[in-house]
């Protein structure tokens, strides 16, 4: 009898130690095709430190068997082969501002950082401009700017590059549409370790998965070509208002998604919320909005905006660098903490304004002291949007004709919050954000969505999607073996 529990016990533990060392074996792998410079396993090190920040602050507590950094497409073709070969976990590293759990981190895994790969170019005769995925979106635009070119992009200089494939608003979208739509070419290693091109004439059905359809969920990008866009000089900047004046902005953002009508010009409203006491003088509230157009001269786009009374105005000529560094450099890395998104989608009218910012309000002063910071933006999807993306051929998405817009719930959770009170402050505020309703035959927006969400399930190409990602991820490589958006 003893002997039987001593092998149902050893049969228990294989299949877990099986898995644990499945990591370090793919490292070793990895160490010996690559060499020791491109692989760091001690926990120590600095250059694995700083590979485990993540904006998401929780993402740090995890730790990798190693940390790959591949210099090529070629290198992360040779990961990927060795990881498959382990059978072990692993994860795939931008600029990690994604705040969702292993969607770009990993424990007892292998993480491919590609901040190493950040190779650029522009082609002035086809104006199409290249970059490899390392780095942030910041990097690609003080790159650009040289040539009086831009990228459409993050609205964050520290955003990363991987925002693009699941979407990608920017300040220019306005104009041009989504960040995906400007794909022209993309360099993709998938998870077989073949090295291949996607675009409207190679692999197409590839190529339109990835413009906003799931990230990496069907290979690993490793080099984007795209259409560049005009930079000169553009009106820009922050309007800081008190919360007694949340009606009369509120009223001037839904007139703005409803009824404007230029293009250059583009806004976010954002409604923010501390968890200090109001004493009855609003003291815990704020509204910043972001007020961008291309041009030094935005006529009246912005007249609703600033004839309410304000604290502060900061509008001027900027260049784009320096937009995207509003409200100040680095917001980014200064906002890093236990952060969380959840998206919403509405179109204007029927209150649809009022009643988001109502329930959201009101949860806020429900639940003092179990949130550091609570933000909610208001981002408009234009006519114009949806025009200019249809005619690059379409995103993922299929965007439905605009106005419509996007709504983001940023929560940032207190510091050793433990286990049980940040799961339920959590689910408390998933509750409140499915109880405000999204509309029907309307996108979520993946850059903005929680894991639960399900934002693919909510494209109207979703049955397409599911077909491209058994065709290019057969054995369900990336999605066992890596986090990432659901196809079931």
């Amino acid at each position: 009898m003893l002997s039987f529990c001593f092998s149902l016990l050893a049969a228990t533990l294989v299949p877990v130690a099986a898995a644990v060392a499945a990591g370090p074996a793919a490292c070793s792998n990895i160490t010996t095709q690559l060499g020791s410079s491109k692989v760091v396993a001690s926990p120590l090190n600095l250059k694995y430190i700083d590979s485990i920040e993540y904006w998401n602050t929780l993402q740090d507590a995890y730790q990798p068997s190693c940390v790959v950094y591949p210099a090529s497409a070629q290198d992360v073709s040779v990961a990927l082969q060795a990881i498959r070969a382990a059978d072990s976990r692993f994860a795939i590293k931008a600029g990690g501002h994604n705040p969702n759990t292993f969607y770009s981190s990993v424990d007892a895994g292998v993480l491919l950082d590609l901040s190493s790969m950040t190779a650029k170019s522009y082609d002035a005769d086809t104006t199409l401009a290249t970059y490899e995925p390392g780095g942030v979106f910041g990097d690609v635009y003080e790159y650009f700017v040289q040539y009086n070119r831009t990228v459409v992009g993050a609205r964050l200089a520290g955003v990363g590059t991987g925002l693009a494939l699941g979407g990608g608003m920017s300040y220019l979208s306005p104009q041009y549409g989504m960040a995906c739509d400007s794909f022209r070419e993309l360099e993709i290693v998938l998870p077989d370790g073949q090295i291949v091109t996607a675009s409207k004439d190679s692999n197409p059905d590839l190529f339109f998965a990835s413009r906003g359809g799931g990230g990496n969920a069907y290979g690993v990008v490793t080099k984007y070509t795209v259409q560049s866009r005009p930079a000169g000089e553009f009106y820009a900047g922050n309007i800081i208002y008190t919360f007694p004046q949340k009606d009369s902005v509120i009223e001037a953002i839904g007139n703005f998604i409803q009824y404007n009508t230029d293009p250059k010009a583009a806004i976010i409203g954002t409604y923010e919320k501390l968890p200090t006491p109001d004493l009855n003088l609003n003291l815990d509230e704020a509204i910043i909005m972001f007020l961008v157009y291309d041009g030094p001269d935005p006529g009246t786009a912005f007249d609703n905006f600033t004839s309410i009374p304000y604290l502060l105005n900061t509008c001027s000529i900027k260049t784009y660098p320096e937009v995207v560094d509003m409200p100040i450099p680095m917001a980014t890395e200064l906002s890093r903490g236990a952060n969380m998104f959840r998206v919403g989608v509405h179109r204007p009218g029927n209150n649809s304004y009022e009643t988001a910012l109502n329930k959201w309000r009101a949860w806020a002063e429900d639940n003092k002291g179990k949130y550091l910071l609570l933000s909610l933006d208001f981002q408009p999807v234009p006519k114009s949007l949806t025009d200019a993306s249809k005619a690059q051929g379409g995103n993922a998405m299929q965007m439905p004709d605009g106005p419509w817009f996007w709504l983001n719930y940023l929560i940032t959770t207190p510091v050793g919050m433990s286990e049980p009170d940040y799961n339920a402050v959590q689910q408390s505020y998933r509750d409140m954000v499915a109880d405000t309703g999204n509309a029907e035959g309307l996108p979520l927006f993946i850059n903005d969505a929680n894991y639960d969400q399900n934002p693919l399930q909510t494209f109207s190409t979703f049955a397409k999607l599911q077909e491209i990602k058994k065709k290019y991820d057969p054995d369900n490589f990336f999605a066992d073996k890596t986090g990432g958006w659901s196809f079931a």
